[in-house]
């Protein structure tokens, strides 16, 4: 018993004596912290002008441990042109990590809509609910064009007719029970009953044309 216990104590000590050897050999541990930027933007972060509207830019404001910096803006509108415009602002901390946050202006044109794309419309079969909200304003109930009994991945959105030719669908998160965000800068009117568009909308959807016919 007595050389058991001798042995324990032996290998007790060299155990010790190679932690404190490794931990000398080892470089300190360093710790740093770093404040990232804060933007609030003032006013929508989605904006609706009409063709000839004046926009006037609300503006964001940037912090970084509370204390305000300046704040990078990049983008312009033109509401001469129905179109959709991005403005991007960002600040920069002092250990180059960046924060950005985008506006979205979508600029209508101001004849009034000679297409009405309410009404069901279909993509393999499978139906899409169109509601119009306004002149150029309206609501999707499925548009990825799925499979009904797919209900947790269906595309609930709002969409606007810029021109009568062009769709637009800005950002809209979780718009499905599963919660996919989704945008789409693609999209075309082909006629009164025919459209289509490119969704973003996670991998789940895909890169594919998406075409509806009444």
């Amino acid at each position: 018993m007595k050389k058991i216990l001798r042995y324990k104590a032996v290998v007790a000590l060299s155990t010790i004596a190679m932690a404190i050897t490794s931990c000398s050999n080892e470089d300190p541990v360093g710790s740093t912290v770093t404040d990232y930027p804060i933007l609030e933007m003032a006013g929508d972060r989605i904006t609706v002008l009409t063709e000839g509207d004046t926009f006037t830019d609300p503006g964001v404001t940037s912090t970084i441990g509370g204390e305000p910096v300046d704040v990078t803006v990049d983008g312009s509108v033109n509401t001469i042109t129905p179109g959709v415009y991005n403005i991007y602002y960002s600040s920069i901390n002092d250990d180059g990590f960046p924060a950005e946050v985008r506006r979205i202006v979508i600029v209508l044109e101001s004849d009034p809509s000679s297409v009405n794309l309410e009404g069901t419309f279909y993509r393999s079969g499978n139906p899409n609910t169109v509601t119009r909200l306004d002149d150029r304003v309206y609501q999707a109930n499925n548009a990825g064009g799925l499979a009904l009994s797919d209900a947790s991945n269906l595309l609930n959105i709002t969409f606007y007719n810029i021109d009568d030719e062009t769709l637009y669908i800005p950002y809209q998160e979780n718009v499905s029970p599963s919660g996919i965000d989704v945008e789409s800068i693609s999209g075309q009117i082909v006629n009164q009953n025919s459209f289509n568009w490119v969704l973003s909308a996670s991998a789940y959807y895909g890169t594919a044309v998406r075409n509806f016919t009444r």
